[in-house]
């Protein structure tokens, strides 16, 4: 595999989650929003110094998480229904591609999409980090591609 492929597609996920961030840094804010219009005429107050604090920043923080994750599935929905292809894999010129007899479905690029999603949120970044240096320098295939029996190739 040659070292411009390696990059191209490890740039193609950065371009997608980068995109994926904006959408959800403004579905994260409408969130927070409604949560505080929510509790404003409540007279409920927060501080760090309360027993609940700790449990309402944890349910902000997962719900985020939650909203990102809804986010890229829902990014990747709209791509592969529009273009058959993420975005930036489009316009990278990439291509998701079976490595058995069976073909590659919406379905299944969609489970795809959601285990490594599901495996960089999960792992704070770990799995991302991790896959793209064993992907980079060993050209050892993630999990997810391993899993679901794909790969990554120029078209």
């Amino acid at each position: 595999m040659s070292f411009k492929q390696k990059y191209k597609r490890t740039g193609s996920f950065v371009i997608d989650l980068a995109i994926v961030q904006m959408f959800a840094k403004i579905a994260s804010e409408i969130y927070s929003g409604v949560l505080a219009y929510a509790s404003q005429g409540t007279g409920v107050s927060v501080s760090f110094h309360d027993a609940i604090a700790l449990p309402v920043l944890l349910l902000i923080i997962i719900s985020v998480l939650f909203i990102t994750i809804g986010v890229y599935m829902g990014y990747h929905w709209l791509c592969y229904r529009l273009l058959g292809n993420s975005f930036s894999r489009y316009f990278l010129r990439l291509s998701v591609e079976s490595l058995t007899d069976e073909p590659m479905t919406q379905s299944r690029y969609l489970k795809r999409e959601f285990q490594k999603i599901y495996l960089s949120v999960a792992t704070l970044g770990g799995y991302v980090l991790y896959s793209g240096a064993q992907y980079l320098t060993h050209s050892n295939p993630p999990w997810h591609d391993k899993k679901f029996s794909t790969t990554v190739v120029e078209y």
